[in-house]
């Protein structure tokens, strides 16, 4: 009795686990049946029916044009010509005739000194020569007079001679005291301080009533129009700055502004190189009439030596690099392709490709994270095209 219990108990186990097979087996046929992996022509229809994958990419089709050959550098406005006025004399300041900040020419009247002490000193050094030349006339007449009377045997030959030496002393001192006047009209000239060059002043040091002494600064006055932009490059440009300085163009983007000079040119190539940084400082002229450079401004300063021709180029952000070097994704039939390139530089956004390009072909400008070789694309744009640098 127990063992046909037992036996009872096993089949229905059997039985419920068969029932639950053939309900999931059930299940996945209907399943793959509205799929269509069965009864609508299999899974290998179903695999070739879906749409291949493609990278989604950006290109652009490298130019074959004229590029510029520039150099890009950060540059300072400095003057051409900075004087610092010093005072030469210890006097009284009697008046200022200049506003701060006013434009002077050369030789304009800046400061007047106290010249009272000196103008007396003249006046005795006047009067002190006029005294000495009326003894020099004197003395030459005292010795024409002796040499007559020598010429006659009246007086001796001592007599002539001596007579002959007050004369030559007397001239002597009558030199003596031009010089003297000299001096001292060259001395009241200290007292009138002039602008030693034309430009613009900053602000006076001294205001009148101010007592000064020798070397005290009184003013600083800079020539700005022409001015210099000075700026340091890398010496192996140094060949073809000498080759391009009369033909080369000098621009600057003022910072801070979209505000840009474009009339220098290259004026003074220093005569050495900083061993330390191995730049070579160059300084372009500026003709700066409206004032737009002023000293000590900084800016972005761009040297365009001369226009290559015939020269490849594509966007900067088609040049990707990696272990090997640079290179770019070619699209070809659809499908992306890896180019090693050279590039040489790159202008306002374009690279310079001296080698593994020509002009015609497409490349890849944005999706390049997703790509690799024999990657299949999808062109969803192409890059905005822009005017030829320099053109």
């Amino acid at each position: 009795m127990r063992w046909c219990m037992g036996g009872a108990k096993r089949t229905g186990r059997w039985r419920f686990y068969f029932l639950f097979f053939c309900l999931v087996a059930a299940g996945g046929a209907g399943w793959a049946w509205s799929q269509g992996l069965i009864g609508k022509g299999g899974g290998t229809a179903k695999a070739q029916s879906q749409p291949e994958r493609r990278v989604a990419v950006v290109v652009a089709t490298a130019q074959d044009r004229p590029m510029p050959v520039r150099i890009e550098a950060l540059g300072t406005v400095e003057p051409q010509v900075t004087v610092t006025i010093r005072s030469r004399v210890a006097s009284q300041v009697t008046s200022v005739a200049f506003e701060d900040g006013a434009v002077v020419n050369k030789g304009d009247l800046l400061f007047q000194l106290d010249p009272r002490e000196v103008d007396a000193q003249i006046l005795q050094a006047r009067a002190t020569l006029a005294k000495d030349k009326t003894q020099l006339e004197k003395a030459l007449r005292d010795m024409e007079r002796y040499s007559g009377l020598a010429a006659r045997n009246t007086v001796s030959q001592v007599t002539l001679d001596d007579a002959r030496t007050t004369a030559d002393a007397q001239k002597a001192t009558v030199d003596q005291d031009e010089a003297n006047l000299k001096a001292l009209e060259v001395q009241r000239t200290y007292y009138d301080i002039r602008s030693p060059a034309s430009g613009r002043l900053g602000v006076a040091a001294v205001r009148p009533g101010a007592v000064i002494r020798v070397d005290d600064t009184l003013a600083t006055v800079r020539q700005i129009k022409p001015i210099y932009v000075a700026f340091g490059v890398p010496e192996h440009y140094l060949r073809d700055i000498r080759a391009a300085q009369n033909d080369a163009k000098v621009e600057i983007a003022l910072q801070g502004s979209k505000d840009v000079v474009g009339d220098g040119r290259i004026s003074v190539i220093d005569n050495t190189v900083d061993p330390q940084t191995g730049t070579l400082m160059v300084r372009a002229v500026f003709e700066n009439a409206d004032e737009r450079l002023w000293p000590g401004t900084l800016g972005a300063v761009s040297v365009t030596l001369r226009m290559e021709s015939g020269v490849v180029s594509v966007p900067a952000e088609a040049v990707q690099s990696g272990q090997s070097g640079t290179f770019v994704f070619v699209v070809e039939n659809d499908t992306a392709h890896v180019r090693p390139v050279t590039m040489a530089r790159t202008v306002d956004g374009y690279a310079v490709i001296t080698a593994g390009l020509k002009g015609g072909e497409v490349v890849v400008t944005d999706g390049q994270l997703s790509l690799r070789e024999g990657s299949r694309v999808s062109v969803k744009g192409a890059a905005a095209s822009t005017p030829a640098p320099g053109a």
